[in-house]
């Protein structure tokens, strides 16, 4: 009788014993089950939480692209100060909105807000929306603004010597469109000469133009005074200092340049003395074309002569002076021996589209050119800027001459050309010529803020 209790009680106890290990390893088996399905509710939200980011991050990207590069977005953003609207209240761009995008259940909306000059807040809010109604969100924030540019921005021809004039003589027409002229010292147009000018022609000194010659435009000087002049600031308007042109900067932006498919001589960058430069031209005569984007030093002087023909895709660039057209013939130890003829420049700015890209042809001290300038129905087709550290001198061009960009120099003479100059104002290839546009990209972020 005793042995069967304690049988039962011990059958009893392994009972108890059975159901409490059970009990255990269910709670264990419900806790793993509910941390697996916490970890993989986490890794989805962590996964969806980088899905919405990247693409409120893309929304961002796009708004800056179209900052830079959609006209109606440029030109609202690059709004300039009035008298009338100095803090550009005025512009506007509206919501934008891609769906889908980067996923097929993804989307994002573009707010651009109006924070002044070229000054303004992007926000992109991206959304998923998954198959169970649930929906992700993501809000990126962003302050952007550009520099208001280079202070000779808005001149198409602009003199930074203090006793230095704009000099224009026997030149019908010579047409400025969208920009200005601005001269430190005088402007003077003489013997039969005819000046158009979109906006104005400012002088801190004078502005002489004689009896038989035309200048139209509004005109602001020591001397005279139009209705459309702010009387105190543009009468005189104040001298403006010329702005520093780096030249270190495209010496190193030649040796960092790809001229290697256009040399035989072993070397593979765009830096040449100018014997190398001319053994260049007459190896490629009569056209040569040099590499996209590229920027081209000549450590001395530069010369264009004897029916070459040069496209600049980027920068030419002289550490002394750029002489075009100059010499109608041009001699040499290699074959054919002699060349004879007019020769052509053509500057392209590189890019599509050209943003923060410079262009032009750079001298630090003089840019000549001569009566064998002139080929076909142009001499001079330049999307850049043209500089001088000393002086511009363009005299008895054979053709027309065309520049979509600005001219820049201490001092600028325009003589016996009776053949058309046409300059159109591009304040962005000046800016960006001047600057360092590799250090100072147009659109700089402010600010970055997040949100859930």
């Amino acid at each position: 009788m005793v042995n069967l209790i304690l049988k039962k009680t011990k059958n009893g106890s392994v009972l108890i014993f059975a159901i409490l290990i059970l009990a255990v390893m269910l709670f264990l088996a419900s806790y793993f089950i509910s941390f697996s399905l916490t970890g993989s509710q986490m890794s989805s939200s962590q996964a969806n939480a980088t899905k919405t980011y990247y693409l409120a991050e893309a929304g961002i990207q796009e708004a800056i692209f179209k900052l830079k590069n959609d006209a109606s977005w440029k030109n609202a953003f690059e709004t300039k100060p009035t008298t009338e609207d100095p803090t550009c209240s005025s512009w506007s761009i509206s919501p934008y909105k891609r769906s889908p995008a980067l996923f097929e259940n993804g989307a994002y909306e573009i707010g651009v807000k109006n924070l002044g000059c070229a000054k303004a807040e992007i926000t992109s809010t991206s959304t998923i929306i998954f198959s169970s109604g649930r929906i992700a969100q993501r809000v990126v924030k962003i302050k952007v603004f550009k520099a208001m540019g280079n202070p000779i921005s808005d001149f198409s021809v602009f003199t930074g010597g203090s006793s230095e004039n704009i000099y224009i003589k026997s030149t019908d027409p010579l047409n400025i469109y969208n920009g200005s002229l601005f001269s430190n010292n005088n402007i003077n147009i003489k013997y039969s000469s005819r000046v158009n000018v979109d906006n104005k022609a400012l002088a801190h000194n004078q502005i002489n133009v004689s009896s038989n010659s035309e200048l139209e435009a509004t005109t602001c000087s020591a001397n005279i005074c139009d209705s459309g002049c702010a009387t105190s600031i543009e009468c005189p308007p104040a001298e403006i200092p010329m702005p520093p042109l780096d030249f270190n900067f495209y010496y190193q932006a030649a040796e960092n340049s790809d001229c290697s498919f256009l040399r035989i001589d072993g070397k593979t960058n765009c830096l040449f003395t100018p014997k190398e430069f001319e053994n260049l031209m007459w190896q490629n005569y009569p056209g040569l074309s040099l590499p996209e984007g590229a920027v081209a030093y000549i450590s001395g002087d530069i010369n264009i002569r004897a029916g070459q023909i040069l496209t600049v895709n980027g920068v030419l660039a002289a550490d002394r002076d750029a002489n075009i057209g100059e010499d109608y013939c041009w001699t040499s130890g290699e074959y054919p021996f002699l060349r004879c003829g007019s020769s052509q420049v053509i500057v392209n700015r590189p890019g599509l589209p050209a943003e923060n890209k410079p262009a032009g042809i750079l001298a630090q001290r003089k840019i000549n050119t001569g009566g064998w300038l002139g080929f076909g129905t142009k001499a001079l087709d330049i999307n850049g800027l043209i500089y001088a550290g000393d002086e511009i001198k363009i005299s008895s061009v054979g053709a027309f001459i065309e520049i979509h960009g600005g001219i820049a120099s201490r001092k600028f003479s325009l003589s016996s050309m009776w053949n058309g100059v046409d300059i159109y104002l591009d304040s962005d290839v000046i800016t960006d010529t001047f600057g360092n546009p590799e250090y100072s990209p147009i659109i700089t972020i402010d600010h970055w803020e997040e949100e859930y």
